[in-house]
This record gives structure tokens, sequence and C-alpha cells, in this order.
């Protein structure tokens, strides 16, 4: 296999990325008090990821596909250091379990 200097931006990796951002985003906003400054933050990143992931349909080696990396490896460091090692993930997932929850069936 030969390499490849301009890979296809990986959708699927950005969205699972958004995906946890959208997480983090729902377990600080029930927080209380609200971390603001976080939220924030985390609004960005979620900004930079769909904007990334709108990208990815760019054809390799064009500049919208390396701007695509570039913001996308730019939102990934910022949200690895916005968790750190420390942050425990039981609120992310209590907060996107409800979202996740089928509604009971009406069907007699």
């Amino acid at each position: 296999m030969t390499w490849n200097p301009y890979p296809r931006l990986p959708a699927g990796v950005v969205r699972d990325l958004l995906g946890i951002t959208r997480a983090l985003y729902r377990a600080t906003l029930a927080e209380d008090p609200r971390d603001v400054a976080r939220l924030q933050a985390l609004e960005d990143i979620g900004k930079s990821l769909r904007s990334a992931l709108r990208a990815t349909a760019a054809h390799p080696g064009t500049l919208a596909h390396l701007q695509a990396w570039a913001v996308a490896e730019q939102a990934t460091k910022k949200l690895g250091e916005l968790v750190g090692e420390t942050m425990p993930l039981a609120p992310l997932i209590a907060a996107i379990a409800p979202c996740v929850k089928r509604k009971p069936s009406t069907m007699g």
C-alpha cells in the first residue's frame, strides 16, 4: 500500500467526536451551578466539528479538505484539553440516556 499524502477526513470519527461534545454539553448544562466558560468552549468545539464534517465531502488535496483536517485536529485537541484525564463519564451517559430512550408503545 502506498502512502497517501491526502487521506480523506474520517467523517465517522468526526461524528463521534461531535457526539461526545454534545453529550458533554448536555451534562454541563445540567450542572448547578453551570460552568458558562465550559459551555462556551463546548459550543465552539461543536461548531468547529460541524464545519469539518460538512467539509469531509471536499476532494482530498484541496484547500477546503486541508482546512477541514486542520479544524478537526484543533477541535479534537481542545476537546481533549477540556475533558482531561480525570473527568468522570457517568454524567455524560446520564445526560444522553433520556435522548435514546424509546417512548412506550401506544399500540393496543
